[in-house]
């Protein structure tokens, strides 16, 4: 998070994703993070997305869903969410990942972010 010189961005693409790959782990997540890139209001930051978890890479569940954020439509601001669906005692995930799912705060599709970090359980 404290890094302010490096960022993640898509190509102009609706439902554009970034995917995260636990390798031999999974994990139950209950919060995250992200920061916006360090470039002021109007720029690609996120507005619409989804958190998605998977086991095959293949079938996603949706476990949070956000629209019309505004919060983050600025220079390297960082929030945090708190995961909206339920998760069980034993439901753990190899494969997180964030799904853009409308125009970011510039109007285009470029899913843009300096980071994301997820907070729970690992095994």
């Amino acid at each position: 998070l404290d890094d302010t010189k490096n960022w993640f961005c898509s190509n102009d693409v609706e439902n554009s994703w970034l995917r995260y790959d636990f390798k031999n782990k999974k994990v139950r997540p209950t919060h995250y993070a992200i920061k916006s890139k360090p470039y002021g209001r109007g720029d690609r930051h996120p507005q619409h997305w989804g958190i998605e978890g998977s086991n095959s890479g293949e079938d996603w569940k949706v476990l949070d869903t956000r629209k019309d954020v505004k919060s983050l439509n600025d220079n390297s601001v960082t929030c945090a969410f708190e995961i909206q669906e339920k998760l069980g005692n034993n439901e753990f995930y190899r494969f997180l990942r964030i799904h853009q799912t409308g125009p970011n705060a510039g109007g285009n599709h470029r899913l843009g972010l300096s980071c994301l970090e997820f907070f729970g359980s690992i095994i």
